[in-house]
């Protein structure tokens, strides 16, 4: 049965992330919620994003993301900037914490990869490659499809 499948390659993936724990504590000690955390990747990822670009990727209100920025604009994860185009408009890019924060996974990321994953060879990270982007494309298809795109 595929659920009883599923269950059980989560499990697996669960105790892989059990046992790299150890290499993200200093990591964890910063202490962002999820939602904290979703956010600072977004602006990771993107550079510069405003209040209503990160709301909507959020699918949350303005409101509730600017709550959220505060407290992370407090611990100097955030910058907001008034933007140069439209007076109107917030910027917000990563603070200093933030670019520390990111360097820090950086080098972590390269740890693991140098102490686990490159023990595996170049067909089993073609395939793990495939099967990741492929997870990923059946998920946005069928919430494109809920959302009626």
């Amino acid at each position: 049965m595929l659920v009883e499948r599923m269950k059980n390659i989560f499990q697996t993936l669960d105790q892989i992330n059990y046992a790299l724990l150890n290499h993200y504590e200093e990591i964890l000690e910063y202490k962002l919620t999820p939602k904290q955390a979703l956010i600072m990747e977004h602006i990771h990822v993107h550079g510069i994003l405003t209040v209503n670009e990160l709301a909507e990727k959020m699918n949350m209100s303005a409101s509730a993301i600017s709550q959220l920025l505060s407290k992370l604009e407090n611990g100097h994860f955030i910058k907001r900037t008034i933007n140069s185009e439209s007076r109107r408009k917030i910027d917000v890019t990563l603070g200093s914490k933030g670019v520390e924060l990111y360097n820090l996974f950086e080098e972590v990321d390269k740890q693991v990869v140098s102490k686990y994953y490159s023990k595996l060879d170049d067909e089993v990270i073609d395939q793990f490659e495939y099967v990741v982007n492929k997870i990923y494309e059946v998920i946005v298809e069928e919430q494109n499809k809920v959302r009626g795109e």
